[in-house]
């Protein structure tokens, strides 16, 4: 099976290992993608359309790129490293 889907930056999709990814650029060469894990990777656009992927919806966590981050961590992150107006209350 090969994908009808045209990459689109900001969409996520799921692979057939289950892995979540989102286009963040393209160009008529390669299309660049970072999984939910943080790596990054690219394609060739003839690559593309033989991949076997669906559309997925966009992760709730936020916490993919962090290894194994505990909730007391993620909280100092919240508290130190982000402006005051995006932090959760």
């Amino acid at each position: 099976m090969t994908t009808p889907f045209e990459p689109t930056i900001g969409q996520w999709y799921q692979d057939d290992e289950q892995r979540i990814f989102e286009v963040v650029a393209w160009d008529l060469d390669a299309i660049e993608i970072q999984y939910f894990d943080g790596d990054v990777d690219e394609f060739d656009m003839e690559v593309w359309y033989m991949l076997n992927i669906l559309p997925a919806a966009e992760p709730n966590d936020g916490t993919g790129p962090f290894d194994e981050i505990e909730s007391d961590e993620l909280t100092h992150l919240q508290n130190n490293y982000l402006p005051a107006s995006w932090r959760y209350h």
